[in-house]
């Protein structure tokens, strides 16, 4: 096997690791709670099926399909500026309740890159094209339980189960995203020169005319997901536990690769699954002083409708999940929907965990910092020199309208079915 290392030279980002862990354990120190305690319920299985996935992920994408299926709408658009928002929204949709958001993006961005270089770009249509394509990574996430880390939290709380997840999420943030694309797709100016749309399809296609998809470790892979897929869906989690389903068949599919000759690179982003164990150990120490508790009782007793109930916590969420990011917002808040669904709402505990995972969602795209992928993006279109810049002030605008679409939509939906 191959090891593959990923350097991380700025150092920012681990201190901030080490805050979270140190803050935890002076807080459980103040609040006289024993850690040891703490880390009996801490939530393992959560981190074992971020890492799995990322590692299917790569398996994946080392076949090629994903940046060849990106090459074929590429060419497809003919370099019109409207269908490429709408073909690559589809894509991004279509792959991210399978691949987390950051490989979504990664793998998709050089096709990107290409096609856009080749037309006539203007800083109106590069705000609007990647604000689309990062709160799609976002309703894509979101749609499956396995989609991102707060699908995730989500499927392994015990509030729902993976299939009743799926049957529910995925119209909700089908429905998202086609709205999402529709608003964007007549945002787009018109007058798009018919030499540049040459152009871009001349250069797409001289430049990934050779790729090739392996069919034969393809197949099998898809194979082995489909059949984790159905165990999720049917299993109960008190038989056959999501985390071990996840391992089992990701050593199947390693061995599948192995078989076909293939060497597997081992890929992880430790920095991530550090940040994302801080937030967990956090919202653990959190929980056990009862604060999250009284704040949920607080709630109840004060609005006496579920619905209205269900909102206004629907809408707390979408705030601190933009404010600080999905990750934190995921874990912090958990056990107040956990507390619901043991009480108040029990009997809508399944639709209770749509509005929380679509809060979050909506959430994630207010800033730039509230989506997992938005700075690695951002990053990315600089290192593209595509002639403008997207960073935090140039997305906010465009940000706080994805959030108000989603946010209206879920909690429209919410109030209808509830």
């Amino acid at each position: 096997m191959n090891f593959d290392k990923v350097e991380d030279k700025k150092p920012v980002s681990f201190l901030l690791i080490t805050i979270i862990f140190l803050a935890g354990a002076v807080l459980a120190l103040c609040s006289s709670i024993k850690i040891q305690t703490v880390m009996i319920g801490y939530q393992y299985n959560v981190l074992v099926i971020l890492i799995i996935m990322e590692l299917f992920t790569n398996l994946i994408v080392e076949t090629k399909i994903m940046q060849y299926l990106a090459t074929r709408l590429a060419l497809r658009s003919h370099g019109n500026k409207r269908t490429i928002l709408i073909l690559f929204s589809l894509l991004m949709f279509a792959i991210s309740p399978f691949i987390n958001n950051i490989t979504s993006v990664m793998v998709i961005l050089p096709v990107i890159f290409v096609l856009l270089k080749a037309i006539d770009l203007d800083r109106h249509y590069i705000c609007i094209f990647f604000a689309n394509l990062l709160a799609i990574s976002n309703t894509g996430g979101a749609s499956s339980p396995i989609g991102d880390f707060p699908a995730i939290i989500i499927m392994t709380s015990g509030i729902t189960t993976f299939l009743d997840y799926l049957i529910r999420a995925m119209p909700v943030f089908i429905m998202t995203t086609i709205v999402l694309v529709v608003f964007w797709s007549f945002h787009i100016k018109k007058g798009i020169d018919a030499q540049s749309q040459e152009l871009a399809v001349k250069l797409l296609h001289a430049r990934y005319k050779h790729i090739t998809v392996d069919k034969h470790t393809l197949i099998p892979l898809c194979i082995i997901f489909v059949a984790m897929f159905f165990t999720w869906s049917f299993v109960p989690q008190n038989v056959i536990p999501p985390e071990i389903v996840a391992v089992l068949g990701y050593v199947l599919a390693a061995a599948v690769c192995v078989m076909q000759g293939k060497k597997i690179k081992i890929i992880i982003d430790f920095k991530g699954v550090l940040t994302i164990a801080g937030f967990l150990f956090m919202a653990s120490i959190i929980s056990s002083t009862g604060w999250l508790e009284l704040l949920g009782n607080i709630l109840q007793t004060n609005i006496h409708n579920p619905r209205t109930l269900l909102l206004v916590i629907m809408f707390i969420t979408s705030l601190v999940s933009g404010l600080f990011s999905a990750g934190p917002a995921a874990a912090a808040m958990m056990p107040i929907i956990i507390n619901l669904c043991n009480t108040t709402l029990a009997e809508q505990s399944h639709w209770v965990a749509i509005a929380y995972a679509g809060a979050i969602c909506a959430g994630s795209s207010l800033f730039m910092w509230s989506a997992t992928a938005g700075f690695i993006l951002s990053n990315k279109i600089e290192e593209a020199k595509l002639g403008y810049q997207w960073g935090i002030s140039s997305y906010l605008k465009f940000g706080i309208t994805n959030y108000i679409i989603q946010i209206l939509i879920t909690m429209g939906t919410i109030a209808i079915i509830l």
